[in-house]
């Protein structure tokens, strides 16, 4: 080759480089870059044979439709690897398909199982959770609230820490957004309540002790601020009444739903010359923190004092000794709020519903009873 040539095919290289090279290149990163598009509703339609208000239909579920065409359109989706865009949809729908979830601690056992179950609930709707953690605070509460009403979720579930009713009133006045309340209530707010039967619990915790012979019952609440609190004082109140059991006030500990609290709240307990036989903890969190101080006390449990609880915590059959409680299932408890929720959102009729559920009495080996062999 002359060095005439070898300088023209060095310019017809640089050539092709900046005009984008030969045909085949040309649709080879046409390939490559139709490859690297996301697939649209319209490239599903044509793929399926059908228009794209079409496919839009097939996709979304709505009737009217012959099977074969909406199974070609969903073929056709899966082949593309199509997914619709929440937002375009949430723009054409005013809706988000998300639901808000306000919990005072997700660090609790409770809270974390009534989450999965009202997560599954929501899922099976179609809908997204968005959590927030209040940390057993209202104000946290409340800007929580904010945070997801600014986000415009479709809907609420709120587990309140204490929250009054003119403060929710006002962050949710400008939304119409529903909220059902579950565990920790606003009365009144909201479309709907599901709470446990904390009356019946109680009673039967102080039952039981009470057929175990104890007539020195203590009693650890929880934070008054919150209604299962106040609802659970209460009926320890009326239930020792009815027993004929009733405790002087030094042994009914108010304090915050934590074991430190509950903690302290134990010690003064344990150092009284009159010390209670038995004590009733009003959460799994109370529990612990009698439990602790009775391990820094010496304090035999159940010789030197019983113990049992109003929650039935995962581990409570593995603690030493197993605890008696009060159990049910937190899991339907997020679930059947979820389910209220999405009932609400769909009907907005506004009407209230209210679900008391069920509990159980547990018996184990922290108030002397010999531990079932599945308890």
């Amino acid at each position: 080759m002359t060095p005439r040539n070898r300088v023209c095919q060095r310019r017809n290289r640089l050539r092709n480089r900046l005009s984008g090279g030969s045909p085949t290149d040309a649709r080879e990163r046409a390939a490559r870059a139709q490859a690297r598009r996301k697939p649209t509703l319209a490239d599903v339609a044509q793929r399926a044979g059908v228009s794209t208000s079409t496919a839009s239909r097939a996709l979304n579920g709505h009737t009217g439709l012959a099977p074969a065409t909406r199974a070609a359109v969903v073929d056709a989706a899966a082949r593309l690897n199509f997914h619709p865009s929440a937002l375009a949809r949430s723009l054409r729908t005013q809706q988000t398909h998300t639901v808000g979830f306000v919990v005072p601690d997700v660090a609790s056992p409770f809270y974390a199982a009534a989450l999965k179950g009202a997560q599954g609930r929501l899922e099976q709707a179609g809908y997204r959770v968005m959590l927030m953690d209040a940390n057993q605070d209202v104000e946290r509460e409340l800007a929580a609230l904010e945070t997801l009403l600014s986000h415009q979720v479709d809907g609420l579930l709120v587990a309140t820490a204490g929250m009054p009713r003119p403060t929710f009133d006002d962050a949710v006045s400008p939304h119409p957004t529903p909220a059902i309340f579950f565990d920790g209530v606003i009365d009144g707010a909201g479309e709907g309540t599901v709470t446990l039967d904390n009356a019946g619990g109680i009673a039967l915790l102080v039952e039981h002790l009470a057929e175990h012979g104890h007539r020195r019952i203590a009693f650890l609440a929880g934070s008054l601020r919150e209604s299962a609190g106040a609802e659970r004082l209460a009926a320890f109140r009326a239930a020792a009444a009815a027993r004929g059991v009733e405790p002087p006030e030094r042994h009914v500990k108010l304090c915050e739903w934590d074991i430190a609290a509950a903690r302290l709240a134990s010690t003064e307990l344990l150092d009284d010359p009159d010390r209670p036989s038995a004590v009733i903890a009003s959460s799994a969190e109370l529990a612990l923190g009698f439990l602790a101080a009775a391990a820094a006390a010496r304090a035999a449990i159940p010789d030197d004092v019983a113990l049992v609880s109003f929650d039935d915590p995962y581990f409570g059959r593995l603690l030493d000794p197993p605890l008696t409680a009060i159990g049910y299932d937190p899991s339907e408890i997020g679930a059947s709020a979820a389910g209220l929720l999405v009932d609400a959102m769909r009907s907005g009729d506004g009407s209230q519903r209210h679900v008391r559920v069920p509990v159980t009495l547990v018996r184990r080996r922290s108030c002397g009873c010999v531990m079932d062999e599945d308890a």
